[in-house]
């Protein structure tokens, strides 16, 4: 014979696919039995680490006095037709399964959202997703957030959430009750939230290749792609590294969406990230490591990179099917997975920087070493970087070896000599960032579209006409066209000119290059 519970008790939990939380209700009733022992049923698609927790939790609630009695007590996730992952589920069915037996009053739980793991001994262990969470809480109206302190520490930099951290699950009953003294509120300044830049490469390192340091303040400001090919030892990589310092700092906004992203894979900073992120995979990463993938769909390079620089060091040594997928996002700013049980879409608005040797031996152009590839051979790997890739690539450097005068200590004070020095460049960065912000908000020019490039970068006589003669003697595409005057904008804003004129789109077109013209 069965007696009816209480009725069924409604708790606020998230489920996290790819790097945004879901919000999911779970749904729970008891009822008594004479029969003996206790049946505990998880519905609404579960994966396999939420139905492996129906053992932990039962101990967990016995352990606490909260115990379930004989009977069968259900569990429904809602919405049941989308899968629920992980085990940030374990706090709110924990909760709820002591509501429907009676342990717990229901209005306790009203208006809160939940999130942690669940310990045998009844211990909340962190898991990820807490800035999702709270995000997902606003979102929906949901006033507060419970979880473990490390999970409630990364939620509570939304500020319209009320977030409160627990380490055992009897203090927080107390604290849902009212007869235990409040929770705290974790303070949102731990961790590597400020915003100062420190620790990051000097471009001052690098000794001569003055060209190349002025791309990469044009590439800075900007937000465009840079190709780096030159022969071994001519500074390709320590100058792709120091790009990241003299990026914009991230806004909020772009702060918030890093972590979002960090936090996905495991790398919460311990706050807001600070800095735009650098990411710079070994070329034997594996499609899904570049562009995410898996079951669940994880985030790959490209997402990590999300809002900062996404850098690949010889770049024909990387999978062409890798390469090819980096094309879209190129375009887009994100990347859609579809797998059988999820469909998944992350922020992938990355800035690109590569560098590559001009042949496979490294020597081809150099001035002193002769090079002993073959024309096949050098077509042949430069053609392991398709077209359609490289036309999204606006600026196209090739470096010469520095010389035995740019490498050995100078005579005169290195103040006195003529070069830039990475405080100017990172001047002119901030100076024409100030004004691009000011002309079109928060939109870099490299990601101005053709109407706006005709609102904000209107082309003059000369310039029209040097453009014209430059087509004559190379097949520029559409899509390079239109590059070709987002750099001109962004040369312009770094001379702290208001209009683009026919230096700066003569300086693009240097500045593409000859490798190979598209």
């Amino acid at each position: 014979m069965r007696t009816a519970g209480i009725g069924t008790v409604r708790v606020q939990g998230v489920s996290l696919l790819g790097i945004q939380a879901q919000l999911v209700s779970i749904e729970a009733r008891f009822e008594k039995s004479d029969r003996g022992g206790t049946e505990l049923a998880i519905t609404g698609l579960p994966d396999p680490v939420i139905r492996e927790s129906r053992g932990r939790l039962l101990c967990a609630l016995r352990e606490n006095r909260l115990g379930v009695p004989q009977g069968t007590l259900m569990i429904n996730l809602v919405p049941s037709a989308r899968r629920k992952v992980g085990g940030s589920l374990d706090l709110a069915i924990a909760l709820a399964a002591a509501a429907a037996c009676g342990h717990l009053e229901p209005k306790w739980l009203e208006n809160t959202l939940f999130l942690g793991e669940l310990g045998i001994d009844g211990r909340l262990h962190a898991v990820r997703g807490g800035l999702a969470a709270a995000l997902c809480a606003r979102e929906h109206a949901i006033p507060k957030l419970l979880a473990p302190w490390v999970t409630a520490q990364q939620a509570s930099w939304i500020e319209e959430v009320d977030c409160r951290g627990a380490g055992h699950i009897v203090p927080l009953i107390a604290h849902l009750s009212g007869a235990g003294p409040e929770l705290p509120r974790p303070a949102p300044g731990d961790g590597d939230s400020s915003p100062e830049r420190c620790g990051l490469p000097s471009l001052d390192e690098v000794r001569g290749q003055p060209v190349a340091k002025h791309a990469l303040a044009v590439a800075a400001l900007g937000g465009h792609g840079l190709l780096l090919i030159g022969p071994p030892g001519a500074g390709k990589t320590m100058l792709a590294r120091r790009l990241v310092s003299l990026l914009p700092a991230p806004s909020k906004a772009e702060r918030v969406q890093i972590t979002l992203a960090q936090a996905s894979a495991n790398q919460w900073p311990r706050g807001l990230a600070a800095h735009r992120p650098f990411r710079a995979p070994h070329h034997t990463t594996s499609y899904a490591g570049l562009v995410g993938g898996g079951s669940p769909p994880q985030p790959g390079e490209i997402t990590l990179a999300h809002n900062g620089l996404l850098f690949l060091d010889e770049l024909p040594e990387f999978p062409r099917e890798s390469l090819e997928a980096l094309r879209q996002p190129l375009e887009s700013g994100s990347v859609h997975i579809g797998r059988a049980a999820a469909h998944v879409e992350f922020p992938a608005r990355f800035q690109l920087a590569a560098a590559m040797n001009p042949c496979p031996c490294g020597m081809h152009g150099h001035p002193r070493v002769p090079c002993r590839c073959s024309p096949p051979m050098i077509d042949r790997y430069r053609r392991r970087i398709s077209g359609p890739l490289l036309d999204r690539i606006e600026l196209r450097l090739e470096l010469s070896p520095p010389t035995v005068e740019d490498l050995l200590p100078h005579e005169a004070p290195r103040e006195s000599r003529d070069e830039l020095k990475h405080a100017q460049l990172a001047a002119k960065v901030l100076r024409g960032g100030q004004r691009a912000a000011a002309r079109q908000g928060d939109l870099r020019n490299a990601q101005l579209t053709g109407d706006q490039l005709d609102e904000y970068a209107p082309l003059d006589r000369p310039s029209r006409n040097l453009l014209h003669s430059a087509c004559e003697h190379a097949p520029y595409s559409g899509r390079a066209l239109q590059s070709l005057r987002r750099v001109a904008r962004t040369l312009a804003d770094l001379n702290d000119e208001d209009q683009v004129q026919a230096p700066h789109l003569a300086q693009a077109l240097a500045l593409r290059g000859r490798f190979p013209v598209l």
